[in-house]
C-alpha cells in the first residue's frame, strides 16, 4: 500500500540532510565574515600550540574535535557520535571569523548561551547543564580559512565545575584536518559532502551546487569495507536543476567515489559491494534489500516519480531461516508545497535460485522471525521519511 503523507524530512540511517551554501572552495558551511578583523585578536588565535584543555563539571577535559557549525562552537572529547564531554557555545552568528565574544559583555546584543554535557553511566543520551548567564568567556576567531577557523578560548563557569583555556583550530563541520588538508578516512557525513562537492566542481564546471539530500554512510561490518552515498541538487547554466547522485567507498587512502547514478537510479538497487561478507543473516540481509531495492526503483520509474525523489531508504527484516523478508521502502518526494513521504512494503521470498518479490504488504505487516509468516507489526514512523 502506498501513503503520501506531509513529514518533517528526517531520513537517517548514520544520515543527516543539510544545506550549504558555500563560497569558500572547501567549506562545508559559510564562515566568510564582511567584517574587517581585528589584526591583534587574529594574532592571538594563529596559536594554536597550546591546545584547549582543563575541566567540564569537574571533569579533566583536553579538547579533541573543535566543530563550528550552525552558528555554534562544539568543544569535544570522545570519539562517538555523542561525545564523552563536551561544552557548546551558541554564538548566535554564523559567520563568526574575526569577531571576540565576551561574556559578560558589558553592551547591548544576545549574549551566547553555554551548554555543558557530560555521558554519565547507563546513559545512552549525555546530561546537559544549560547556562544563558552566570559564566565569564572570552572567546576570539581568527580570519576564515577554507576548511575552518583559528581561535583562542577562555572559559570559566566556576559554579559549575568548569574552566577552559587554549587555542585551536574549529572546522566547518564533522571534519578533519590534518597538516591543512582534508583527512578523506575520516568517516562522517560532512566529509562525505564535502567530497562530493569537490567532485562536482571538478567534473561539471557549470554547476551550482544548491544542497544535499540523503547523505547515507553504510560501515557494513569489520569484514568488509565502508560505503555512502550523496546526492546534490544543482543548477545548470540555464538555471535548471540537475541532480548528482554519487556513491562512495573507503579505499586505501580514502573515500573514492565509485559509481555516479544516472538520475533515474537509486543507490540501494545498485550496491557497491557486490558480496557481503559476514554471518547468513548479514549476507542474505544484503542480498534481500538489493532485491527490494531494484523493485522500489522500478515502481518508482514506472510512476514516473523518481525525478521528483530525493533520500531513499530501504530496510528488510528476515526470518530465522532467512527465506522470508518483510521489506520497506521510503522516498522524499518533491511537492510545491514541500514533501511528502512514498512507500512501498513488500514480502520478499527466497527459494533457493535467489530473493524474490512475491506481493505488496500492508504498512503495519511483517513477517515473524521463527515461522516466516506475515504477522502484524507496527507501523512506519509518521515523523521521518525512512524505511
Amino acid at each position: 500500500m502506498k501513503n503520501f503523507k506531509p513529514i518533517i524530512i528526517a531520513l537517517v540511517a548514520l544520515a543527516v540532510f543539510g544545506c550549504t551554501s558555500e563560497s569558500e572552495p572547501d567549506q562545508v558551511s559559510q564562515a566568510a565574515s564582511d567584517r574587517a578583523p581585528d589584526e591583534k585578536k587574529t594574532q592571538a588565535t594563529m596559536r594554536t600550540e597550546d591546545p584547549v584543555s582543563g575541566k567540564i563539571r569537574d571533569v579533566q577535559f583536553s579538547v579533541e574535535q573543535a566543530i563550528l557549525k550552525s552558528g555554534t562552537l562544539e568543544l569535544r572529547q570522545g570519539s562517538d557520535f555523542f561525545a564523552d564531554l563536551s561544552a557548546e557555545i551558541v554564538l548566535f552568528d554564523d559567520n563568526p571569523a574575526g569577531n571576540g565574544f565576551k561574556v559578560p559583555s558589558g553592551g547591548p546584543g544576545l549574549v551566547p548561551h553555554l551548554r555543558l554535557k557530560q555521558k554519565l553511566e547507563d546513559q545512552g543520551v549525555p546530561d546537559t547543564q544549560s547556562l544563558m548567564g552566570n559564566y565569564q568567556l572570552d572567546l576570539v576567531f581568527g580570519d576564515s580559512q577554507p576548511l575552518g577557523v583559528p581561535f583562542s578560548i577562555v572559559l570559566t563557569a566556576e559554579q559549575h565545575g568548569t574552566e577552559l583555556r587554549g587555542s585551536g583550530f574549529a572546522t566547518y563541520g564533522d571534519i578533519k584536518v590534518i597538516q591543512g588538508k582534508l583527512d578523506t578516512t575520516y568517516q562522517s557525513l560532512d566529509t562525505l559532502k564535502l567530497l562530493a562537492k569537490r567532485y562536482t566542481r571538478r567534473n561539471y564546471e557549470r554547476l551550482t551546487v544548491l544542497n544535499d539530500f540523503g547523505t547515507t554512510l553504510y560501515t557494513n561490518g569489520s569484514a568488509n569495507p565502508a560505503t555512502a552515498f550523496v546526492g546534490l541538487e544543482a543548477l545548470d547554466g540555464n538555471d535548471e536543476r540537475r541532480l548528482v547522485k554519487l556513491q562512495f567507498i573507503m579505499g586505501q587512502n580514502g573515500w573514492e567515489v565509485a559509481n555516479e547514478l544516472e538520475i533515474d537510479q537509486i543507490h540501494e538497487a545498485h550496491p557497491v559491494l557486490s558480496e557481503l561478507k559476514g554471518n547468513l543473516r548479514t549476507v542474505e540481509g544484503a542480498k534481500v534489500q538489493s532485491v527490494a531495492g531494484d523493485r522500489f526503483e522500478k515502481e518508482l520509474q514506472a510512476r514516473a516519480l523518481v525525478g521528483r525523489i530525493r533520500g531513499t531508504s530501504v530496510n528488510c527484516y528476515l526470518s530465522e531461516a532467512a527465506n522470508k523478508a518483510s521489506c520497506r521502502a521510503a522516498g522524499s518526494l518533491v511537492n510545491e508545497g514541500g514533501y511528502d513521504c512514498f512507500r512501498s512494503f513488500y514480502l520478499m521470498t527466497n527459494d533457493g535460485p535467489g530473493w524474490r518479490y512475491e506481493t505488496d504488504l500492508e504498512e503495519t505487516q511483517k513477517v515473524d522471525y521463527k515461522t516466516g509468516q506475515v504477522v502484524e507489526g507496527r507501523a512506519p514512523s509518521q515523523y521521518s521519511c525512512s524505511a
